[in-house]
């Protein structure tokens, strides 16, 4: 059940600001206003950058407008701030979340549609140089959204198999597996061997990560969400969720230890490939340099069935929280500047995030990338974002998503450790989603 209680000086501007994104912009002056962010960035170099571009903003944009950007923790604790603010009234003007979580807090009166904005005449976006397929990610069709942009993609991951080359090698294979028949021999092949000291090696890792999940459904040629219904019952998530119990129940799959001890199996040479998102390829090569890796690895694409080559992206974003036509303007202005090439460019440069300014691709270089070492398999990982041949895959924008993804943890541990049946696991779950989408 969807809260009803709105404080009433928010249900005002909720509907001043719907009325006043489909008005003229050239009438608004967002001159001198104040423009409070929320964000993510707690620490390190993601927080330095975002700091940096802020100040860059304030120092030199038009009208005067004044960003405060506030770390306020993870994403939960900014979820548990949102909703807390929607009854009290007591909101930002702009804060991190993904799509889901921007079609949560429309739901309440909470964020408005950036639609508007990004089309306006006056102030609008150059589309000739941004991925508006990250866009179209962020765009509810279903009714009550109606077409609603919910989140500004302005920093993009996207999860990749990293694979030990050298390994694979040694295991017969001359390139690493492209369709998913040969990753799982190339797995199979890996648990019956051994390293050169006599340690017996692993095959695949099977973690709970639901978005690994999503991406093999992919992998297969289908999609969990259709957008208004979850489908767990196709023949892509039986395929997914049968190679998954295949290689567990055959001894080509093993639950790692522990959370990320695969990154350490894989710098030790006991496994050949596992998924990450790219931002966290910096982990991997630190795990790599700590442990001694020796060889080749590299970032690619999921093993995948004939024309179905696919790139799940992460699209952590902003949301536009509904305030005074002169606020959200000020706040478009804001996301409009992080889509620059200029500050696109430092954003990638400096947090090792992707950006949706295609242009970037050939200005980043070894120079304007501090981390020399990474350099390398970034842009391994960046060439399959900006593949024209690969399809981008990204996660369900609504509101229930947080909670589909504990029920698809479940499942694949039911048909891995718990020795269910895919039938029923996939049965148990399309129920479980369908309760969660008809409660929401």
């Amino acid at each position: 059940m969807r809260k009803l209680l709105l404080a009433a000086g928010l249900a005002l501007t909720v509907a001043t600001g719907a009325v006043m994104a489909q008005d003229d912009l050239s009438a608004v002056d967002p001159t001198g206003q104040t423009v409070v962010y929320w964000h993510q960035f707690n620490s390190g170099a993601q927080l330095e950058t975002m700091t940096a571009l802020v100040e860059e903003f304030n120092a030199s944009n038009e009208w005067g407008i004044t960003v405060e950007a506030l770390p306020q923790g993870d994403y939960n604790a900014l979820r548990e701030l949102m909703n807390a603010g929607i009854v009290s009234g007591e909101l930002p003007n702009l804060v991190a979340g993904y799509a889901n979580d921007g079609a949560s807090y429309f739901l309440d009166g909470g964020a408005a549609d950036l639609g508007p904005y990004v089309n306006d005449a006056t102030y609008g976006l150059d589309m000739s140089d941004f991925n508006t397929d990250l866009l179209t990610f962020n765009t509810l069709t279903a009714d009550p959204f109606n077409g609603a942009v919910l989140a500004f993609p302005h920093q993009q991951s996207a999860q990749v198999q990293v694979a030990n080359n050298t390994l694979l090698e040694e295991l017969g294979y001359s390139e690493v597996p492209r369709t998913i028949e040969d990753f799982a021999a190339a797995a199979c092949a890996s648990a019956a061997s051994t390293t050169a000291d006599g340690t017996q090696r692993y095959g695949y890792p099977l973690t709970t990560d639901a978005s690994q999940l999503e991406s093999w459904v992919a992998a297969n040629g289908g999609a969990i969400f259709d957008g208004t219904a979850y489908n767990f019952t196709s023949p892509e998530v039986a395929a997914a969720l049968q190679m998954y119990k295949d290689l567990y129940d055959q001894g080509c799959g093993y639950i790692p230890a522990e959370r990320f001890s695969e990154q350490t199996d894989f710098a030790l040479g006991l496994t050949p490939f596992y998924a990450s998102s790219t931002a966290g390829l910096t982990f991997v090569l630190s795990a790599n340099n700590d442990n001694g890796f020796e060889g080749t690895w590299s970032v690619n694409s999921f093993p995948h069935t004939e024309g179905n080559e696919i790139l799940q992206v992460f699209l952590p974003g902003i949301i536009l929280v509904p305030g005074t036509p002169e606020a959200q303007l000020a706040s478009w202005l804001f996301l409009k500047y992080l889509a620059t090439p200029e500050s696109a460019l430092a954003w990638t440069a400096g947090s090792g995030y992707f950006n949706p300014v295609p242009s970037t691709v050939d200005l980043l270089t070894e120079e304007t990338f501090p981390n020399t070492a990474l350099f390398p398999y970034f842009q391994q990982g960046n060439a399959l974002m900006n593949n024209p041949d690969l399809r981008l895959y990204n996660g369900p924008n609504a509101p229930s998503y947080n909670a589909i993804r504990g029920f698809v943890s479940e499942a694949i541990a039911n048909v891995t450790s718990n020795g269910m049946s895919v039938e029923d696991a996939a049965a148990t779950l399309q129920q479980q989603a369908d309760d969660a989408l008809a409660g929401m």
